[in-house]
């Protein structure tokens, strides 16, 4: 708690100002704001907020493309017996998402985010109301689409499929690896 994570993360979205320098494919990117934009980046965050309407509406937000890439992406959030439980892609959400668990609030915004289209996905711990076999199920159906992922997690599930694990600790990074390598050193980090 503390180290950072969410005000990295929003600084790669472009969300927040920061100092120093995204690189995005080893360019420096000179306006966060502008350059890093649903298309390019999709962001999906700690508490996630979702829309009063349905299913479809939360996914596509009313956008041709995210309406075309609606079903893969509830399919890839692991989303589709929820939608198809809860009466179809129509169905009610409830106010703000009052129907829904915090799971389902948190892979409903990542179907969002992955009906975008969007290079990148920028998810803050959107793994951590899931059980253990779903968030497995989760972090397969994404390496699967080969979406680029930059997020933050303590879960040991997560971290043991990411290609690349970054400890951040007072804000400063304190080790980088895979977490089969950090794992002896920062396994008291993860639960």
């Amino acid at each position: 708690m503390g180290s950072g994570k969410s005000s990295l993360l929003a600084a790669l979205a472009g969300l927040v100002d920061h100092e120093g320098t995204v690189r995005w494919n080893g360019v420096a990117v000179q306006d966060p704001q502008t350059f890093l934009r649903p298309g390019q980046v999709s962001y999906v965050a700690q508490v996630p907020r979702v829309l009063s309407g349905s299913f479809d509406d939360n996914v596509a937000l009313d956008h041709e493309l995210a309406r075309s890439l609606a079903d893969d992406a509830v399919a890839d959030a692991r989303l589709t017996r929820d939608v198809a439980a809860a009466g179809g892609r129509h169905a009610l959400v409830g106010h703000r998402g009052v129907r829904l668990s915090g799971g389902q609030v948190q892979r409903l915004a990542l179907a969002r985010a992955l009906a975008s289209g969007a290079d990148l996905l920028v998810a803050d711990d959107v793994s951590s109301a899931l059980d253990a076999s779903t968030e497995l199920e989760l972090w397969q159906a994404l390496r699967e689409r080969g979406t680029t992922v930059v997020g933050a997690s303590s879960k040991r599930s997560a971290l043991l499929v990411a290609d690349r694990v970054v400890v951040l600790g007072e804000g400063r990074v304190q080790a980088v690896g895979p977490w089969r390598e950090l794992e002896a050193d920062w396994g008291h980090l993860a639960g």
